[in-house]
């Protein structure tokens, strides 16, 4: 346990910097485009639903931008340590399992999405305030929706992807980012290592992510319980596991040197 602490503060201390780049990035970007779509507000302005706003803003489009950005950075922290002083072997050597080398990785991504996802929460209530003052400045209270931002999460389809309000859909929730990680890990191994044939499992689920992001950006808001997502997440679920199970091996192997 000792050696997994040790390497999860390296390899956090290694994606700091970029961490808070892209952290920054997407509490900042929604603002400025925000406050960009909100500049000619007036008494005869026609003001949108912010969940509106924030789409036609183009705020939605770039938290999945600040998403593939992590993921990018995600791969080149695994292709880093295999140039330079080609730290992969001084890793491979190190007197801990591997099951430490790679549980440390694991966990820092997903911490750096944690915290992406919060920062872009952060991003789009701080959007909502500005739209609203400056609504406010516009018109007066007339402008202002009473819980304008509680209506916002719950109508739109993006919010409810980030704040699922049901069980369902929070285990989707939980199964796309599980899979977006593993899989994106285990897609860098498959190639080091020269086994290609496990790439088609990433492409797998990658094409069920697409498929159940798609069901669930155009699924009503007074829906029930869809049992499909619960296969959804299960295979979702399944294909993690495998990720993680075969990774583990050819680490264990050090066939990924």
């Amino acid at each position: 346990m000792k050696g997994y602490y040790r390497l999860l503060n390296a390899e956090f201390a290694a994606w700091l910097r970029a961490i808070i780049l892209l952290c920054a990035g997407a509490l900042g970007t929604p603002l400025l485009l925000i406050h960009a779509a909100t500049n000619d507000y007036g008494p005869y302005t026609v003001v949108e639903r912010y969940e509106t706003l924030y789409v036609s803003s183009g705020a939605a489009l770039t938290c999945g931008v600040y998403i593939l950005l992590l993921l990018a950075y995600y791969v080149r922290s695994v292709y880093r340590a295999y140039s330079g002083s080609k730290s992969i072997y001084t890793f491979l050597t190190l007197p801990v399992r591997r099951e430490a080398l790679y549980a440390a990785k694991l966990t820092t991504a997903a911490t750096a999405l944690l915290l992406l996802l919060a920062a872009q929460g952060a991003g789009a209530w701080l959007g909502y305030e500005l739209a609203a003052a400056r609504a406010f400045r516009a018109g007066g209270e007339g402008y202002v929706m009473h819980n304008g931002w509680f209506l916002a999460v719950i109508r739109s389809e993006w919010f409810r992807m980030l704040l699922p309000f049901s069980f369902s859909r929070l285990l989707s929730t939980v199964a796309i980012a599980a899979a977006l990680l593993t899989g994106t890990y285990y897609a860098t191994l498959c190639e080091r290592s020269r086994k290609l044939w496990g790439e088609v499992a990433v492409i797998a689920a990658v094409l069920l992510i697409i498929r159940v992001a798609g069901y669930r950006m155009s699924e009503p808001i007074y829906y029930g319980e869809p049992s499909g997502l619960y296969w959804s997440s299960a295979l979702l679920l399944l294909l993690s596991a495998w990720f993680i199970g075969h990774s583990l091996q050819l680490l264990r192997r050090g066939t990924v040197a």
